[in-house]
C-alpha cells in the first residue's frame, strides 16, 4: 500500500451508523481508497479535484492508493465502524471495498473513476466524483445488499458465458475506449463463441439449457451501460438471473442493443427469474465473472448478503424497492 495523508485517519462520521436509510453527514474525517489502474489513470486524474471538493464539504480525507484489490478490501476492513470510506475507482474496486466495508460497518460513497462505471451509474450518482461529493448533503445511507459468488462478494453483476469472454477480451483492449470497451470485447467474442450447455439452478428449481449465458445481478447493470438485469433491486434481498439460450446472432445482437433501455426480458429465448441462491455449471469449461473481475472456473455457487454494507445513494435511486 502507498498512503498519501491528507489529513487525520478516518474517524466516525455522526449520522451513518446502523441499518436502513439515514441522513449523509456534512464535513467531518474521511477515507478515500483510490485504485490507481483504473480507468487507465483516469482516477488518478480525477483525484485533485476529488480531494478538494472533499475539503470544501468540510471533511478532512486521507488518501490512500491502494495496490492491489486486496489491499482495498483490507483497508475498508480495518475502517471504524459507521466511519466514511469514499471509492475512487472501478466497479470491480468498488466491490472489493465493499467486501471490506461489509465485516467494518464503514459507510461507503461510491465515485467514478473506471471505464464502465456500471454500478455508480445504475446507483444514480453520476460521473463526476467532485459533484458526487458536493451532493452529499442529499445523500442517504442505505443499507443495500451484496452478491456472492463462491464466497466473493459483489455488488453488480455475476456472468457467465459469451458475455464474460466478450469481458475478458475487453479487459484485455490496448486502446482506451472508456465504456466502448465492453462492444469492442462483444465483437471479437462473436467470433470465438461456440453454443455451450448450461445448467442452473434457483433456488432448488434447475434448469438446462444451451445457449449465451446467465447473468446474476444484484444492483444489475454492467458492460458499460447493459441493464442486463433490469428488475434487480439492490434491496429486497434477492438476487436476479437473467439467461439467454439458443439464439441466432442477429438475436443475440438485439438483445444486448436493448438492454441498454432494459427492454430485452421479452426478447425470445430470454427468461428471467428471481432467488436467493443459484448454482451455475456448463458442459465446457468456463470462467465467471464478477464486477468485471474474473473469479474462476465453474460450476459456482452464489448467494446473496442481505443489507449487507451501507452506501450514500440519492433518495429514489434506481436500486432501491
Amino acid at each position: 500500500m502507498s498512503g498519501a495523508g491528507v489529513g487525520g485517519a478516518g474517524g466516525s462520521a455522526a449520522g451513518m451508523t446502523g441499518a436502513g436509510a439515514e441522513t449523509a453527514p456534512f464535513g467531518g474525517q474521511a477515507l478515500l481508497l483510490v485504485n490507481p489502474t483504473s480507468g487507465r489513470g483516469r482516477s488518478m486524474e480525477l483525484l485533485p479535484k476529488t480531494i478538494q471538493a472533499f475539503r470544501m464539504a468540510g471533511f478532512t480525507p486521507t488518501v490512500v492508493v491502494t495496490d492491489t484489490l486486496v489491499d482495498a478490501t483490507a483497508q475498508a476492513r480495518a475502517a471504524a465502524a459507521g466511519s466514511l470510506v469514499a471509492v475512487l475507482g472501478g466497479d470491480g474496486f468498488l466491490g472489493a471495498v465493499a467486501a471490506g466495508a461489509m465485516e467494518s460497518g464503514a459507510v461507503l460513497l461510491p465515485l467514478a473513476g473506471g471505464r464502465g462505471n456500471d454500478t455508480v451509474r445504475r446507483i444514480g450518482l453520476g460521473l463526476d466524483p467532485a459533484r458526487t461529493v458536493a451532493s452529499m448533503p442529499q445523500l442517504e445511507a442505505v443499507a443495500l445488499d451484496l452478491g456472492l459468488v463462491n464466497g466473493r462478494p459483489y455488488f453488480g453483476v455475476a456472468n457467465v458465458g459469451f458475455d464474460g469472454l466478450a469481458n475478458e477480451y475487453g479487459n484485455s483492449a490496448r486502446l482506451n475506449l472508456g465504456p466502448f470497451v465492453y462492444l469492442y470485447g462483444g465483437i471479437r467474442a462473436f467470433f470465438d463463441w461456440k453454443d455451450v450447455t448450461f445448467t442452473v439452478s434457483v433456488d432448488g428449481e434447475e434448469e438446462t439449457f444451451t445457449g449465451w449465458f446467465t447473468t446474476v445481478g444484484n444492483v444489475g447493470q454492467y458492460g458499460g451501460g447493459l441493464r442486463i438485469n433490469p428488475l434487480a433491486k439492490a434491496d429486497d434481498g434477492q438476487l436476479d438471473v437473467v439467461s439467454l439460450g439458443s439464439a441466432s446472432i442477429v438475436r443475440v445482437i438485439s438483445v444486448f442493443l436493448r438492454a441498454f433501455r432494459g427492454a430485452h426480458l421479452r426478447q425470445p429465448g430470454v427468461s428471467s427469474t428471481r432467488g436467493r441462491t443459484v448454482h451455475v455449471s456448463a458442459s465446457k469449461p468456463l470462467n465467471i465473472y464478477a464486477d468485471g473481475e474474473r473469479i474462476g472456473p465453474l460450476p459456482a455457487l452464489l448467494e446473496v448478503a442481505p443489507a449487507a454494507v451501507l452506501v450514500l445513494v440519492p433518495k429514489g435511486s434506481p436500486v432501491l424497492r
